[in-house]
């Protein structure tokens, strides 16, 4: 599979695999979202979503504001830093908004269809204060690979995971220790 995939799920969290669809700065060569539509394929394809919704240009410059404030958000508590202040208020302004509302469908948890976009900006920005105002921030981490940046909850029960995916990162990290053990330089870690 080619890297980066158009969309990366391995964040754990609906706010942080909103937070690394792309962005700003040096996070542009990563964008995935150029169009409302984009967006709309990226909803469709989160496995936290499962659904299509309709995405205004208005909703969409709101996605990418919101995106931005969640990846400054994520940054400073990698580097143990206080969050923004203007990150946080615009975090919170968009959790004060009506979410998404749940229901069963066939004894299966799924989001109304027909909701507005704004509702979906209010999920994710909720799920960011749930992930970054209680105990789950002490399973938030960075990828243990140094050119790697991107970031995870860690879910798993012993809470030692180190890579953003083993199949990417993970793999990679194993793969140069090998080659480095095969040329005896036991130097790499």
């Amino acid at each position: 599979m080619p890297w980066p995939p158009r969309f990366i799920f391995i964040g754990g969290s609906l706010a942080i695999d909103f937070a690394q669809t792309g962005g700003e700065g040096w996070r542009s060569r990563w964008e995935s979202w150029h169009s409302p539509s984009d967006l709309a394929d990226w909803a469709e394809a989160s496995p936290d979503l499962r659904f299509r919704p309709s995405v205004t240009e208005t909703e969409f410059a709101a996605a990418r504001a919101l995106r931005e404030a969640l990846w400054f958000t994520a940054r400073a508590h990698v580097e143990h830093k206080a969050p923004g202040a203007t990150d946080i208020a615009l975090i919170e302004a968009t959790a004060a908004l009506p979410d998404l509302v749940p229901r069963w469908h066939g004894g299966r948890h799924e989001w109304n269809r027909d909701a507005a976009f704004a509702q979906v900006l209010s999920t994710v920005a909720r799920e960011a204060i749930h992930l970054f105002g209680t105990d789950r921030v002490e399973r938030f981490r960075e990828c243990a690979n140094p050119t790697c940046s991107l970031m995870f909850v860690d879910n798993s029960r012993p809470g030692r995971r180190q890579w953003c995916s083993m199949a990417r990162c993970g793999n990679l990290t194993k793969v140069a220790r090998h080659r480095a053990k095969a040329k005896g330089d036991d130097h790499v870690h």
